[in-house]
This record gives C-alpha cells, sequence and structure tokens, in this order.
C-alpha cells in the first residue's frame, strides 16, 4: 500500500486506486471509474459531506462513530447494515437550517444512537429503514423535521426521541418492543402518525400535540398516546385523532396533560383508561383546551372510559359505550347502565346506542321519544328500535307513541330505526306495520 507521513493514504493516491477523499476522509471504493451520473460507492465509515449520491457496498461493522452525512446528500444502503458496539452513532446528520439529507434501505443496530440529527433546523428524511438494539434509535435536533416511511424501528431502549419543536413525521412504519418509550419528548413537539403500528413498548407515543389517523396502537405497558402540549402556557398545542385502534395499553389509551384535542372514530378498548384528562388547570396562563370526543367505540376500558381529571369540560358525546345504556355516571338518566366508567366533568349525552361503525351512529342515548318514560331500544337487535316508548316491552303504548310523535325531533334525526316498513321514511305505514308486529306477537 502506498502511504505518506502518519499512514494515511496520500488523495492523489486514493484517485489513483480509485478511492475518493470526501470531506477529508477517504471511502474504500471500487476499482470502475464513477461518473457524475453513478453513486459514489461506500464500504466503510466515512464522512460524506459532499452533496450527492452514495451507495453502501458492503455491511460495516465498527467501534463508536460511524458515517457522518452532509447536507444534500442521498444515502442507499443497499440493503446492508451498520452495526456498532453499543455506543457511538451509526449515522450522524451534520444538516442545517433549511438543510436536507436522505437515508433509504439501510439496516442500522446496537448503537448508542442509530441516527442522530446534532444540528437545529434541518430535515432528515428516512425511508425503508430497521433501527434496532440502540439505545435511542434516532434522535432529532431542536425544531428540525425528520420524516420515517415504511420502516421498523424496534428493540432499542428508545424508538424516536426528537428535539424541542421538532417535527416529526411518521408513515407506514412499526414501532415495537422498545423497552422505554416508541417516541419521547422533553419539551414539546409536533407528530404526525399514519398508518403505522405502535406495539409492545414500554410507553407509546409521547409528544406536544400533532394528527394521528389510521394507527394501531396497542399492548404497551404504560400509556398509548401522550399529549403534553408545546412549551408556552400561551399556546397549549392540540391533537386530532382520528380512526385508530387504540387497546390494551396497561395505561390510558390517550392522556392529554396540557394540549387540546379532537377525538373521533376511534376504537379505544381494553386500556386502563380509555381517554384520560390532567394537568391544566385553572391557573395555566391565558390558554384553556377545548376537548371534543365523538364517533368513539370506547368500550371494555378497566377503569374508566373517560376520566377528567382537568378544571375544564370535555364535551364526548355521540360515544359507544360497550353498551345501549351508555356509561356508568352519576348524569345518566337510565338506571344501571352498563357502559363504561366516566368520572369529571364529562358532558356524554347523548351517546350512541350501538357501536359506531364509521357511518352515521344512532345517538339517542339518554333521549326520549315526546315525554315518554326512557330512551327507545331495540330488543331482537333488528336495527329497528320497537320499543319506542323505552320502556322495556313492546306493546300497543309503542304503538301510540309512534303515531303521536312522527314529527319528533329523535324521529326525524335517525329515520332508519324507526322505519318499519324499509321505504325511507317515517309516516303512518310504520305505525301500522309496527301494530301489525305487536298484534302478532
Amino acid at each position: 500500500m502506498d502511504t505518506e507521513s502518519g499512514g494515511e493514504i496520500s488523495r492523489r493516491t486514493a484517485l489513483l486506486k480509485g478511492g475518493l477523499v470526501v470531506g477529508g476522509t477517504v471511502l474504500g471504493l471500487s476499482t470502475a471509474s464513477t461518473t457524475a451520473a453513478e453513486p459514489t460507492e461506500v464500504d466503510r465509515c466515512a464522512s460524506l459531506t459532499e452533496p450527492g449520491e452514495y451507495v453502501l457496498t458492503d455491511d460495516i461493522e465498527t467501534d463508536g462513530d460511524c458515517l457522518t452525512i452532509g447536507p444534500g446528500v442521498t444515502l442507499d444502503g443497499n440493503g446492508h447494515t451498520l452495526s456498532g458496539d453499543g455506543s457511538g452513532i451509526g449515522l450522524s446528520l451534520d444538516i442545517g437550517r433549511d438543510e436536507r439529507a436522505v437515508v433509504r434501505d439501510l439496516r442500522i443496530t446496537n448503537f448508542g444512537a442509530g441516527a442522530a440529527v446534532g444540528s437545529p433546523n434541518g430535515e432528515l428524511a428516512l425511508e425503508n429503514l430497521s433501527v434496532t438494539d440502540n439505545t435511542v434509535g434516532i434522535r432529532g435536533g431542536p425544531k428540525g423535521r425528520i420524516e420515517i416511511r415504511d420502516s421498523v424501528i424496534s428493540d432499542n431502549e428508545v424508538g424516536v426521541g426528537p428535539g424541542e419543536g421538532a417535527r416529526l413525521s411518521i408513515t407506514e412504519s412499526t414501532l415495537s418492543g422498545n423497552s422505554d418509550a416508541a417516541v419521547s419528548t422533553d419539551l414539546g413537539h409536533v407528530t404526525e402518525l399514519r398508518r403505522s403500528t405502535v406495539r409492545d413498548n414500554g410507553t407509546g407515543i409521547e409528544s406536544g400535540g400533532g394528527t394521528f389517523v389510521d394507527n394501531t396502537v396497542a399492548d404497551n405497558d404504560g400509556f398509548g398516546l401522550r399529549l403534553i402540549g408545546l412549551v408556552a402556557p400561551a399556546d397549549l398545542g392540540s391533537a386530532t385523532v382520528v380512526g385508530n385502534d387504540i387497546r390494551n395499553n396497561a395505561g390510558p389509551g390517550i392522556e392529554f396533560t396540557s394540549c387540546s384535542g379532537a377525538v373521533r372514530a376511534n376504537t379505544i378498548t381494553g386500556n386502563r383508561i380509555g381517554i384520560a384528562l390532567s394537568g391544566v388547570t385553572d391557573d395555566f396562563g391565558d390558554a384553556t383546551p377545548v376537548y371534543e370526543f365523538s364517533r368513539n367505540d370506547i368500550a371494555g376500558n378497566e377503569e374508566y372510559g373517560v376520566q377528567n381529571a382537568s378544571d375544564h369540560s370535555a364535551v364526548a358525546s355521540c360515544n359507544f359505550w360497550g353498551d345501549p345504556t351508555g356509561p356508568v355516571a352519576e348524569a345518566n338518566p337510565i338506571e344501571d347502565p352498563a357502559g363504561d366508567a366516566v368520572d369529571g366533568d364529562v358532558e356524554f349525552v347523548p351517546w350512541a346506542v350501538e357501536p359506531v361503525r364509521g357511518g352515521d351512529p344512532v345517538c339517542f342515548g339518554g333521549q326520549t321519544v315526546g315525554d315518554s318514560s326512557g330512551q327507545p331500544t331495540d330488543p331482537d337487535g333488528d336495527g329497528r328500535y320497537e320499543d319506542v316508548d323505552g320502556d322495556g316491552d313492546v306493546d300497543t303504548d309503542d304503538v301510540d307513541a309512534l303515531f303521536a310523535n312522527r314529527d319528533d325531533d329523535l324521529i326525524r334525526r335517525y329515520p332508519d330505526a324507526f322505519d318499519f316498513n324499509d321505504d325511507g321514511t317515517v309516516d303512518a305505514v310504520d305505525v301500522r306495520r309496527l301494530f301489525t308486529e305487536v298484534s302478532s306477537r
């Protein structure tokens, strides 16, 4: 091998032998010549600081740090693996304000941090990565942006640790088996989580706020989602949680500490608490959180479906609480309800009297037709509410109640529940059909 003093390969010798010096570090390259259109081949730890395309040609095992990525760099791991000794950083991202780097198709395992963004405001895109068995899988800098797509982040202590004010986007990915947390935050960041699975972690996703759509968040040892708000008391932050399956978490399925939230069309089942509100008091700056929970199936949660320990009310109407009689709560007008328990200042009337199917649920729980004694019920489970007066029997009193209240607001809002001849309207024909059914009993 040709060497100069200090045992380093000279830049001239490296070039003659097909090598390349990038950012002062010699990369191992193939002897084949490269052109501007071809990616630079990499087979050892190095600093990739010149913008351009790079491709890993072999697995790399190392002690301490490995690759440093600069702005404008795209690294294709080509399915290879970076393996560490439990220390150092697998990928160090040196990208500043409004700068971007891309890494794809790479396995990173057994580092102190699999990937780390040290500088603020940079943007990192990760696609088709496997990040496993690190202390922190991906560590982000403050106010930066990290995009993770089609990746697996598993069996780390912390899966992802964004910096303060960062924007984290996770799409079609799996975060599992992270012993401490899938995502952990210090002072709040914003998360976008879509079509992903967060399962079997110490805790699930902790975030200042964000958007959570069409995910499975299940079987975590603590909370599923925890929304802690943003740092400034004047800006609590907000979260939108829609279309998720949030189940069997040992803590709350969703916990709001200092964050407003809208929770819609989710299945929230089998958690210790379905939705927990805590932490925001009347003297928390000038901000007031707004909580709106609707069209969710909230059922089978161990302690409460919703527990509101904050100083602010929560609107939680049109949810199904696991039973047509609604939640166990002092404000429930039905005697001995059998749904999940509700605690604190929660407005839950009307509730859905059947599981929410993502369409237009029947939400007249706690309401009556005219001056009837109770809410209508569906004794035979056919989707028609023959017990119009809610007294537990189907008889001529129900026929009279339907005839007298054909124009009642509840019937007009949910005509399918009383359309006994299935013609799309509620009229005298339905009264006659109900009478015929009662007479044949």
